[in-house]
């Protein structure tokens, strides 16, 4: 399937294939246009799914099947925070903070921008913290963070996910970096590949608690980020609107810029 709309709305800033508003405001007769495709960022939803240690393990059960009833059922138990998902600011923070079926549709929509840190996990070992810094020096060659943007930092960990080298050492931002990106680019939350978007000695879950406490947003557990570009991709992130929940699993959906595969 091609998807030949346009994403526009006069006087938003957007990237380089279109016009988008990704955070605190409404499109006006918005149009999508992935030039370069669409691509899925979410694990496969299933009982080998990571999970946090102490979290509760996914079961699936067929309670119903084609053969016995003429229809297929399965019944699904599972906590929140299972592989690709979202946090609210709820999960970390006080009763004021909002839950996850709290947030406007617009909100689930924001512009890419990637750290890959894989190299220098090689180089420097797998448990660092990314300083601000580490985020200018990034932003030197990809270009600035766009305003309401998810940032993403790519360890290579999706490859491991539902075996136990998942559960092992990552990197992550810093607490401060995540707040410098917050106050000076204006952006919308932190993602990864791994856990979450704190590093995993980080036992204070910095990046993760300073995101939340800023009204932001956490999208753990992402697949397949090689498909995205640096910056300028769009993802669309809507989960399910879990009453007062803390977070709910979402598969994110990538809308490619036009020269995807020219990189």
């Amino acid at each position: 399937m091609i998807v030949t709309a346009m994403i526009s709305a006069a006087g938003v800033a957007g990237a380089a294939w279109g016009g988008f508003r990704a955070r605190g405001g409404g499109w006006s007769d918005a149009k999508l246009f992935c030039g370069g495709g669409m691509s899925n960022l979410g694990h496969v939803f299933n009982e080998d799914a990571s999970v946090f240690p102490g979290d509760p393990a996914p079961i699936i059960e067929i309670v119903a099947d084609l053969e016995t009833d003429g229809y297929l059922v399965e019944e699904v138990t599972t906590g929140v925070h299972t592989g690709t998902h979202l946090d609210a600011p709820l999960h970390f923070v006080n009763d004021d903070a909002r839950s996850i079926d709290e947030f406007d549709a617009e909100e689930f929509v924001w512009p890419a921008f990637v750290i890959d840190v894989r190299d220098r996990m090689a180089s420097d070992g797998p448990d660092f913290q990314l300083s601000v810094s580490d985020i200018r020096r990034a932003e030197r060659s990809q270009g600035r963070i766009p305003d309401g943007a998810m940032v993403i930092i790519q360890t290579g960990f999706d490859a491991y996910f539902g075996t136990p080298a998942y559960e092992n050492d990552f990197p992550g931002f810093s607490g401060d970096a995540v707040q410098w990106m917050f106050d000076e680019r204006d952006i919308a939350g932190v993602g990864s590949d791994t856990f979450g978007p704190d590093a995993w000695s980080d036992e204070t879950y910095a990046a993760t608690y300073t995101a939340l406490l800023n009204d932001g947003l956490a999208l753990p557990g992402l697949n397949n980020v090689d498909s995205l570009h640096a910056n300028g991709d769009l993802i669309i992130a809507p989960p399910v609107r879990l009453e007062n929940g803390s977070a709910f699993m979402v598969n994110p959906i990538a809308c490619h810029r036009t020269d995807r595969w020219n990189d």
